[in-house]
C-alpha cells in the first residue's frame, strides 16, 4: 500500500503575518462597513424631510378642483401657467430634481404638470405607471399609508427619493398626486471616498503597532516554539541514547512550562525505554524458557504414529493441545508387556508451567508403577502416596482414568479417578458414555482406595477418553460444547479411525467455539480393537 503524499506544511512565522494581515483588514472592513451604514443612515434622515415638506405645500397650493378639470378637458389656463411656475420655484429654492403632478389611472398616469420638461407643457401627457413607484404611490394617493417617501436606488448609482402628498377636492377626496424628487449626492462615490481615507489613516496609524506586536511575537512565542520543535526533531532521531535533549527556553510564561514539561516527558520517556528494553529481554528470555518447556512436555508424550506398526490387534491415536505455552493435560499409552497394552488419560489443576511440572511427575510416576506390574488401583494408590507427600499449598491434584488391557483376550481393568466417563463404541452400536462412580482425584487424600472396574473389549469395539477441555470448551456466546455435541460429532462417522475421529472432534470443537479463546488444554485418546486375529473388523 502506497503511502500517501505529505502535506507541505506552512511556517508559524508566515501563519502569523498572515494572521496579522487578517486581522488588520477585518478591522478595515468592519470600520468601513459601519461608516457607510452611518453616512446612509443620515442621508435618509437629512432628505425624507426635506422632500415631503416641499412636495406637502405643492399640494395644499393646487387647487383641487381645477386640477380635476384639468384631467378632464385637457386645456391650460392662467391659473394653470401660475401653479406651473410655483412648482418651478418650489424646484429651484428646494434644490428639487424634479416637480410634477399626475393622476394615476390604471397601469398609466396622466401628466398635469411636470417642471422636468424645460418649459413644455406637459398636460395630458400619458406614461407607464408599474412596480414599486406604483404601489407607493397609490398607497400615497388613497391615504391609507404613512410612509409617503418613495426611494429609488437604481437610478444611475444616485439615490433619487421622491416624496408624495394628494391633492383633494373641497370634500376631502383625492383628486391628484403631487410628486418631488430630490436628487441626492453620487452616495457611492462619497463612500469610496470616505472609506479609501480611512483606509490610509488605519493603516498608518497601525503599521507601527503591527511591527512592534510582531517582533515581540517572534521573539517571545515563535523563535521558542521553533527551538521547541528541533528538540522534539532529535529527541525522536536519538531515542537510543541516554542524552536529554533540553531547547533551554527562558521566556517567563506558559512557553517556557511547556519546554519545562518537554525536558521532564524526555527523562521520562528514556528511562521508559530503558525499562521496556530491560521488560523485553526479559520476557524474550522467558519465552525462550517456555518454548523449551513446551518442546519438553512435548517429548514426554507419545508422538510417532502410527504407534505400533507391528501390532495388528489394535489402532490407536492421542493428540494435546494446550491452552498456553505448556498445559497440565497428558496422555500415555505403552505395553506392559507383550500382551498387554496401558492406556492413560490425565488432567492436571491448574495451568501453565506448575500444572506442567506436576504433570511430568504424575505421569512418569504412574508408568513407572504400570510398568512394575501394579494394577490399574493399585498403581493409582501408590502414585496418590508419593505426590501427597511434596504436594504444595494450595494443594495440586490431577484427575486419571487409565486401563491396562489385555490384547489376547480384550479383558482390561480400568480406574478412573475424578475424571471424564469415557465413551464406548460396541461393534455393532453407536458411542455412549460409559457412567460409573468414580473415585477422587489422585493426591488430595492421603492413603486413599481406588475404585477398579473390568471390561471387556470385542473386535470391532472403539473408545474415546478425554479431558474436561473437551466438554467445556466454550463459544462467544458462553454455550459449553457438551457430551450431547461430542457423541453427535462421534456418532457422524462411526467407522472413522482413532486418528479420524480425533480430527472430527477438534473440527466440531473449532467449529462452535468460532473466536472465543481457549481457557482449556484439550487432550484426547482413540482406540480400535481388532481382536487377537488383527484387521479392522468393523460392522458398523
Amino acid at each position: 500500500m502506497s503511502k500517501a503524499p505529505k502535506k507541505k506544511r506552512k511556517k508559524l512565522t508566515t501563519k502569523a503575518i498572515f494572521g496579522l494581515i487578517f486581522v488588520l483588514a477585518f478591522i478595515v472592513i468592519f470600520v468601513c462597513i459601519g461608516i457607510s451604514w452611518r453616512y446612509i443612515n443620515d442621508f435618509d434622515d437629512s432628505h425624507y424631510g426635506t422632500a415631503f415638506t416641499l412636495t406637502h405645500t405643492a399640494s395644499e397650493y393646487i387647487d383641487g378642483e381645477k386640477a380635476a378639470g384639468y384631467f378632464e378637458n385637457g386645456e391650460a389656463d392662467e391659473y394653470y401657467r401660475q401653479v406651473h411656475d410655483f412648482l418651478k420655484l418650489l424646484q429651484s429654492e428646494g434644490d428639487l430634481d424634479r416637480v410634477y403632478v399626475f393622476v394615476p389611472s390604471g397601469n398609466e398616469s396622466v401628466t398635469l404638470w411636470d417642471t422636468g420638461t424645460d418649459g413644455a407643457i406637459a398636460l395630458g401627457v400619458r406614461q407607464p405607471f408599474e412596480g414599486e413607484f406604483k404601489e407607493s404611490a397609490i398607497r400615497a394617493f388613497s391615504g391609507n399609508s404613512d410612509e409617503n417617501v418613495y426611494i429609488n436606488d437604481h437610478h444611475n448609482t444616485k439615490l433619487i427619493v421622491t416624496a408624495f402628498s394628494p391633492i383633494c377636492d373641497k370634500s376631502g377626496k383625492p383628486i391628484a398626486l403631487v410628486a418631488s424628487d430630490f436628487k441626492g449626492e453620487n452616495i457611492i462615490f462619497k463612500i469610496v471616498e470616505f472609506n479609501l481615507a480611512t483606509l490610509g489613516i488605519v493603516l498608518v496609524s497601525s503599521i507601527i503597532p503591527i511591527i512592534i506586536f510582531y517582533k515581540r511575537t517572534k521573539k517571545g512565542v515563535l523563535l521558542p516554539i521553533k527551538r521547541l520543535n528541533s528538540a522534539a526533531k532529535e529527541m525522536v532521531g536519538d531515542l537510543e541514547t541516554e542524552k536529554v535533549v533540553t531547547p533551554d527556553i527562558h521566556t517567563g510564561d506558559e512557553i517556557e512550562e511547556l519546554s519545562d514539561s518537554f525536558e521532564q516527558m524526555n527523562e521520562e520517556l528514556r528511562d521508559y525505554i530503558r525499562q521496556l528494553r530491560l521488560a523485553t529481554a526479559e520476557k524474550e528470555r522467558i519465552g525462550a524458557e517456555l518454548n523449551m518447556a513446551k518442546e519438553i512436555q512435548a517429548a514426554q508424550l507419545p508422538s510417532d504414529f502410527p504407534a505400533f506398526p507391528d501390532r495388528k490387534e489394535f489402532d490407536i491415536y492421542a493428540s494435546m493441545t494446550p491452552a498456553k505455552e505448556v498445559g497440565g493435560d497428558f496422555y500415555d499409552f505403552f505395553l506392559v508387556d507383550d500382551d498387554h497394552l496401558a492406556m492413560v488419560i490425565a488432567d492436571v489443576s491448574g495451568k501453565g508451567i506448575p500444572a506442567s511440572l506436576f504433570m511430568m511427575i504424575s505421569k512418569i510416576l504412574i508408568k513407572n508403577r504400570l510398568k512394575a506390574g501394579d494394577s490399574p488401583s493399585a498403581a493409582l494408590e501408590k502414585v496418590n502416596n508419593q505426590l501427597i507427600e511434596n504436594n504444595i499449598k494450595p494443594k495440586q491434584f490431577v484427575t486419571v482414568w487409565l486401563a491396562v488391557l489385555e490384547l489376547s483376550t480384550g479383558r482390561g481393568q480400568a480406574a478412573n479417578a475424578g475424571h471424564e466417563h469415557p465413551v464406548l463404541k460396541r461393534a455393532d452400536g453407536a458411542y455412549e458414555l460409559v457412567e460409573y462412580r468414580h473415585s477422587p482425584p489422585v493426591s488430595l487424600v492421603r492413603k486413599l482406595r481406588f475404585r477398579e472396574h473390568a471390561f471387556e473389549m470385542r473386535p470391532g469395539d472403539r473408545l474415546f477418553v478425554y479431558t474436561d477441555g473437551v466438554a467445556e470448551a466454550m463459544n462467544t456466546e458462553h454455550e459449553l460444547f457438551g457430551t450431547d455435541r461430542l457423541l453427535a460429532v462421534l456418532n457422524s462417522d462411526q467407522s472413522a479411525s482413532p486418528q479420524q475421529v480425533l480430527e472430527n472432534v477438534t473440527n466440531g470443537i473449532n467449529a462452535f467455539v468460532g473466536d472465543a479463546e481457549q481457557f482449556d488444554d484439550i487432550t484426547m485418546l482413540g482406540f480400535a480393537y481388532y481382536g487377537a486375529g488383527g484387521g479392522n473388523t468393523d460392522i458398523s
